[in-house]
């Protein structure tokens, strides 16, 4: 009988554990693994914020976002130098540095830099400093790096005097960078083009060009052991903003040979954007656009390329509070991701 009994309660322990894996929420040990909070930029203006620890999708209108500026859109305005429709609000956020006195440094897509103190709620004026940003991240000299897709250009911003103090012509349209441990190399991450500039960092000028990375990319990570850098190829056009052919990856280039050396294939409707490694190097979470009524944060295993996890970011909060989008064709679209890890 007790023998009986013990089969009876492993067989209902593995069901219920094939049924909770079935719901999409992963394993145990991978969700357990993740601690912090996710600041999540998108073209609305806000920040989501997702508790990794629980990784409850954001629902409260007050507690679960950061309000920064007003709406915006990324296919509005100027894009490489190309115009397009003329942009009917000024704002929307598309990325955000963590500074290290619990503050953010907020990119938006009118090129202007807005600080919001995470410990009081208060936020700073919109300062101008470029045309319309991409990523935002902090480099090795401390400075905040915004990358450019009007101009092309990489902007170097002083947290501290709250400036700029540098502008690195790059590319075209330039939406992600990333620095090797030994800061002899950053990749920077050309949207339109397709490709990733190295750039040599003492002289700050490009050194080479991977080429063919995508047709329409996005932001950049390095891997916390700098072996890699992970690239979002969303590929929602094709060259020249035609129609897609090509489905939504993360191309994975080796920092020792500078060569694209595997690409993931995402599933569909899921067009990353951004990538947050965790301490370890074990998860990666990919910030995706579904071009429905969602955003959603996938939870990625880096041996196995398993999705053990997708979180929606948008319709969430949009679907409980009876909120609409009215930009972007209806569709709410995210953009970078930063974590506090210590949190």
């Amino acid at each position: 009988m007790k023998k009986g009994f013990v089969v009876l309660i492993a067989v209902l322990a593995i069901a219920v554990a094939g049924y909770f894996l079935a719901l999409g929420t992963g394993s145990v040990e991978a969700m357990e693994k993740l601690n912090g909070i996710a600041y999540i930029s998108g073209h609305g203006g806000h920040l989501a914020i997702l508790n990794l620890a629980t990784m409850k999708s954001p629902t409260d209108v007050e507690k679960d976002r950061i309000v920064i500026t007003e709406a915006g859109s990324e296919m509005e305005g100027v894009i490489a130098g190309m115009n397009f429709e003329k942009a009917k609000k000024a704002g929307g956020s598309h990325g955000a540095a963590l500074l290290p006195d619990e503050k953010l440094a907020v990119g938006l897509l009118d090129g202007d830099v807005v600080v919001y103190d995470l410990k009081t709620g208060k936020k700073t004026k919109p300062m101008k400093v470029g045309e319309k940003f991409c990523g935002a991240n902090v480099g090795p000299d401390g400075n905040v790096y915004f990358e450019d897709m009007a101009n092309g250009d990489v902007y170097a911003w002083d947290p501290k005097e709250m400036k700029p103090v540098d502008k690195i012509p790059v590319g075209k349209a330039v939406c992600g960078i990333a620095w090797t441990h030994d800061d002899k190399k950053a990749y920077v991450s050309d949207m339109v083009q397709g490709v990733v500039y190295i750039l040599d960092w003492k002289t700050k000028k490009t050194i080479k060009v991977i080429k063919n990375v995508g047709t329409f990319i996005h932001q950049l990570k390095m891997t916390p052991d700098g072996k890699q850098v992970w690239v979002a190829a969303a590929n929602e056009f094709d060259p020249g903003l035609k129609p897609p052919t090509h489905p939504s990856q993360l191309i994975v280039i080796s920092t020792a040979t500078d060569k694209i050396i595997k690409r993931i294939t995402l599933p569909k409707e899921r067009f990353a954007h951004d990538m947050a490694f965790s301490p370890d190097g074990k998860t990666v979470l990919v910030t995706a656009r579904t071009y429905g009524n969602d955003s959603v944060v996938m939870v990625m295993d880096t041996k196995t390329d398993k999705i053990e996890k997708t979180v929606s970011v948008c319709y969430s909060c949009h679907g409980a509070n009876g909120i609409k989008v009215s930009i972007d064709k209806g569709s709410p679209l995210l953009c970078g991701i930063v974590v506090d890890w210590k949190k």
